[in-house]
């Protein structure tokens, strides 16, 4: 049962990243990846990734958070941006796993940022840089669908990061 459940939030989760960063919209992106985030937390969690189902779990409230502060203040959006920025260094620290942690934390930590102040192409630039740096646990859980939604997601960043420059 458990090898089920983690190829269908794996096939699901993949299909919101891709089509996510395929589209030119920042709201768009932002809402696919926080909803191929909770499944990439039950993905995680199903294959004994606690740290990384831990990074996967905050990140929905990152994104749902990303989302609504989009229009406020700078104030209301550093606020908004630190406290995921310092909870994203407390869950790594509580759920340290070796080297993965270490990878899977930065990437966490680039995307709330650039979730949360960057736009457009350099969203995207960004999302490449994050799928690359999650390959590294993929790999090592031998995780099939994050080692594909790393591959496809780092090219439809790209593309999507070129469709946006056209746009402009």
């Amino acid at each position: 049962m458990i090898p089920l459940l983690i190829d269908c939030t794996g096939f699901a989760a993949v299909a919101l990243n891709v089509s996510g960063l395929l589209n030119t919209s920042d709201r768009s992106l932002r809402a696919s990846n926080g909803m191929a985030a909770a499944l990439w937390a039950l993905n995680n969690l199903f294959m004994g990734a606690e740290g990384a189902a831990a990074l996967s779990a905050l990140s929905v409230g990152r994104q749902a958070s990303a989302a609504v502060v989009q229009g406020r203040d700078e104030r209301t959006r550093r606020l908004a941006c630190t406290a995921f920025l310092a909870i994203t260094v407390l869950v790594s620290a509580v759920t340290w796993d070796g080297p993965s942690s270490i990878l899977t934390a930065v990437a966490s930590l680039l995307s709330t940022y650039a979730m949360f102040y960057l736009s457009g192409t350099v969203l995207r630039l960004a999302m490449v840089a994050v799928a690359g740096l999650w390959m590294y646990h993929a790999v090592h859980y031998h995780s099939f669908w994050q080692i594909a939604a790393n591959i496809l997601s780092a090219g439809a960043a790209a593309y999507g990061a070129w469709r946006t420059t056209r746009q402009t």
